[in-house]
């Protein structure tokens, strides 16, 4: 049954479809501001205005998706943009998006200090629109947001942000467009720091990540590598390992990646598009507590600006110049729609 047809139904559309804008009052999170979409499929997301149209809380048939570090929601008033205080007020959440001048380690560059992941996922969205569009074929809610990474005597680089969701489809799309809004070129990195967390995330779980070449950040992953896209159990030991992945495209120039939890018969996967988002990385963190696996498409290396010039990752824009970034985010139901996803190989 169609949108249309199921309206005879309700009395009011959020029956079916609801996008909702929420306060919080308590703690650290005091005054942050989301959106919240819940559509028929039995998907639910947040969209937290206060923090650059980050996506904190993602649920799909009532079993979350993202990871929540330790500090919990953290309003922009508490950022610490020193070298690895970002860590403070780090939510993680499903997606945490970093740059838009730095992303990756903390590091000096043209006498000017950058911390980690840039400041972005910290700043408030302005111009905020959303609801729902009702069309002859359906209805879909789609939420906007402007964040600007801009600095007098420095880098002026403005974020547009559209996220977009049919009433019934397992799936949304985040499309950013990032413009250089100076006068000079400037360096762009941008990170989609994408985290799944239990119960998605087990040691029953399987990791798809199709990949022709995997290279560890560091000498401590590269102890790990052979079993990169293993699932282990929690160890309060555990140190986070990294690892650069070489997307395999399909023939549109798109790859997927994915979590699959058989016990659950859930999963969730990033459909990326490879023509800006070159590169992907992995964060595998199996600590009590800290348990939480990073699918993280990007534009560049996240070694620091200066590793990323000299190995030539580096993305520039030049002025009133616009790049455009998709990721389609889509939930899995059921083993063959994993496998479908895989080429239908069940290996």
């Amino acid at each position: 049954m169609n949108y249309w047809k199921e309206k005879k139904y309700i009395g009011n559309s959020e029956q079916l479809f609801r996008v909702n804008r929420v306060k919080f009052q308590d703690g650290k999170a005091d005054g942050v501001s989301m959106i919240e979409v819940q559509n028929r499929s039995g998907m639910q997301f947040s969209v937290n205005v206060s923090r650059g149209m980050d996506i904190p809380y993602l649920n799909f048939c009532g079993e979350n998706i993202g990871y929540i570090s330790p500090c919990g929601i953290v309003g922009p008033q508490y950022f610490d943009d020193k070298g690895l205080g970002f860590l403070k007020s780090f939510t993680a959440g499903f997606l945490t998006t970093c740059g838009l001048k730095l992303a990756g380690a903390p590091c000096k560059y043209g006498g000017k200090e950058y911390g980690l992941h840039g400041n972005v996922s910290h700043t408030p969205a302005e111009h905020v629109k959303y609801g729902i569009i009702e069309e002859n074929d359906g209805a879909y809610a789609e939420i906007f947001g402007t964040v600007k990474d801009a600095v007098i005597f420095g880098e002026k680089i403005r974020l547009d942000r559209k996220i977009r969701c049919n009433y019934k489809e397992k799936k949304f799309t985040i499309h950013d467009k990032v413009t250089n809004e100076g006068y000079k070129r400037v360096h762009h990195m941008i990170l989609y720091h994408c985290n799944i967390g239990y119960p998605i995330l087990s040691p029953y779980s399987e990791v798809y990540i199709p990949s022709s070449e995997i290279i560890p950040r560091n000498d401590h992953s590269k102890q790990g590598i052979a079993n990169c896209r293993k699932v282990e159990e929690t160890d309060p030991d555990y140190e986070e390992m990294c690892f650069y992945h070489k997307l395999i495209p399909d023939n549109e120039n798109c790859a997927s990646v994915a979590v699959y939890n058989p016990k659950l018969d859930l999963g969730v996967a990033l459909k990326v598009h490879l023509d800006t988002l070159d590169h992907f990385v992995q964060w595998k963190m199996m600590g009590a507590g800290d348990y939480v696996m990073g699918l993280e498409p990007g534009n560049t290396t996240i070694d620091g600006i200066e590793d990323a010039i000299k190995n030539g990752s580096m993305k520039y824009l030049e002025p009133e110049e616009s790049v455009n970034h998709e990721i389609e985010v889509q939930m899995i139901q059921g083993k063959e729609a994993f496998y479908k996803l895989k080429g239908g190989s069940q290996g």
